[in-house]
């Protein structure tokens, strides 16, 4: 009932890319199931049954194929070719470490990555909870409700569609809420919060704001094209954070009682240059763009730290660690 294939002779391509397209396709096609004929690719690719045959060779040296006269097509001689998912150790490791951060980030993350292990694991016939390792991502927990992951899916879905929003907006400090229209540009997920990037029609740039913070939200049928050279990675790249102001260069000096803290990781800003002092203080300098948060982070280092350059922004940082320690007295 079958046949071997037999390879013809075999000519240089005249398109070697769509070709390549080609080749992929009709290897699915086999490894489907579907039994394609050369009268059938004759005619979904309009060409030569010289050409059909060109292809189904260069198959057949990855992967011997054969005709099956039942169905009047090919199919793979060894069997069905979708090949099952195998997970070494490495992949396990990963996996789990990628499931164990997603799941900080909501409900709907952690279901949907739920759901993606259990296809995995289906097909590779590992037992999840068997196989599973000790991991955990300390990172804050998604501040999420009901309302948030209902305005993440609105947002994602003007995202993709370059639709406008509007959303009455309550700034952090302020009393009243703003009516906002937004073109959405991205997406990020930092400490614990969800930010929208976007411009905002209201004031004229490309501005920060809380998802928490959005008291209603609609989808507007409003279709916008992102400004400029606009790229969301290099936007919050100069961003010690996610705020976006002015760029300032910052020195800061921390004691040798905590440089093998610092120096153990690689970079903590893209822009930071550093260097070990001769009495083990290390000094480092970042081009950041407003100073808000890396003020913050500065604090998480106390005592061990002090602000060298610029002079306003270590008088400032003086001046708020004296009104602390009154207020506390």
């Amino acid at each position: 009932m079958k046949k071997s294939f037999v390879p013809h002779k075999t000519h240089k391509p005249a398109g070697i890319s769509e070709k390549v397209i080609r080749l992929l396709e009709v290897y699915t096609m086999i490894a489907q199931r579907q039994f394609p004929s050369v009268a059938s690719l004759m005619e979904r690719y309009n060409v030569t049954e010289r050409t059909i045959f060109r292809y189904l060779e260069q198959i057949n040296m990855i992967d011997p194929i054969e005709y099956y006269r039942e169905n009047n097509g090919y199919r793979f001689t060894r069997g069905d070719r979708i090949k099952k998912m195998i997970l070494g150790d490495k992949e396990m490791i990963i996996l789990f470490t990628a499931g164990e951060a997603l799941s900080r980030l909501g409900t709907t993350f952690r279901e949907s990555f739920q759901d993606l292990l259990d296809k995995m694991f289906s097909l590779s016939g590992k037992s999840a909870d068997r196989e599973k390792v000790p991991i955990i991502v300390k990172t804050p927990d998604a501040s999420i409700s009901e309302r948030i992951q209902g305005h993440l899916m609105t947002i994602s879905l003007c995202m993709k569609e370059k639709r406008s929003i509007s959303m009455s907006y309550r700034a952090h400090g302020a009393k009243d809420d703003t009516g906002r229209t937004v073109d959405p540009y991205g997406l990020v997920f930092y400490e614990g919060v969800w930010i929208l990037i976007g411009y905002c029609h209201l004031r004229k740039e490309i501005r920060s704001f809380a998802i928490d913070r959005i008291i209603d939200l609609k989808e507007r049928f409003l279709y916008f094209q992102i400004r400029g050279d606009f790229d969301l990675e290099e936007y919050i790249s100069s961003s010690w954070g996610v705020i976006h102001e002015e760029p300032v260069n910052i020195t800061v000096r921390f004691k040798a009682d905590v440089a093998g803290f610092i120096l153990r990781k690689e970079k903590w800003h893209p822009s930071e240059q550093r260097k070990v002092l001769f009495n083990g203080d290390v000094e480092l300098t970042f081009t950041v763009a407003g100073v808000n948060e890396i003020k913050h982070w500065i604090y998480s280092w106390l005592p061990n730290v002090v602000v060298t350059k610029p002079a306003w922004f270590r008088h400032q940082i003086m001046k708020e660690l004296s009104s602390s320690s009154k207020d506390h007295a």
